[in-house]
């Protein structure tokens, strides 16, 4: 399987910068990127506007960190799962948790890039759409392997859709407790990906 793009290799992060990150990705999926300022980030942050251009050199620069850096993480985690854990299944519930994981904790990078995708640079639009499908094909070569009664096309379809449904949870409200929400989620994950329709 093709290996490249590598994720970006990032420099040592620091506990605030994640804090930037995590409240600006909040805020660019609440409203639009041009609503969103400098000061509204750092007031939620808990720091001065001046004290964001310590850690990114521009909004927009923040934007792209907010969709990149998960992209980066999740894929590194996959390739990681992927080389390490030997059992199909177990690979594959591994991937599923850590995904499940990141979506309770933080809005999906993925909701906010389809809200602001006009905002990026198109090469970074085209790198971050790369590592998004070579993320899919992490899952969906796992997948091939439990699953050889599907084709190619119905295998990608599944796993797209398994990421839809686990992307929306923060757009929903359910009133459970976040740990009975994942274990619903990742068992509704490895149902739809495993299950046969006609074994239901």
């Amino acid at each position: 399987m093709t290996r490249s793009p590598s994720p970006r290799t990032a420099s040592p992060r620091t506990s605030r910068r994640q804090v930037l990150i995590k409240v600006a990705g909040e805020l660019f999926h609440e409203r639009a990127f041009d609503a969103v300022t400098n000061e509204m980030i750092g007031a939620r942050a808990g720091v001065t506007g001046p004290a964001l251009y310590r850690h990114f050199p521009s909004k927009q620069a923040l934007l792209i960190a907010v969709l990149e850096d998960p992209l980066n993480e999740l894929l590194a985690h996959a390739r990681k799962t992927a080389a390490e854990v030997t059992d199909p299944r177990k690979a594959l519930e591994a991937m599923i948790d850590h995904h499940v994981t990141r979506s309770l904790q933080n809005v999906p990078s993925t909701l906010v890039y389809l809200k602001n995708e006009h905002n990026i640079p198109e090469d970074e639009r085209h790198r971050m759409r790369r590592m998004m499908r070579l993320y899919a094909e992490e899952w969906s070569v796992l997948v091939t392997r439990l699953r050889p009664d599907l084709s190619d096309a119905q295998t990608r379809i599944l796993t797209h859709a398994v990421f839809s449904m686990i992307n929306s949870i923060p757009q929903f409200n359910s009133g459970l407790d976040p740990e009975s929400v994942g274990m619903t989620i990742r068992t509704a994950a490895i149902n739809a990906l495993l299950i046969p329709a006609d074994a239901i």
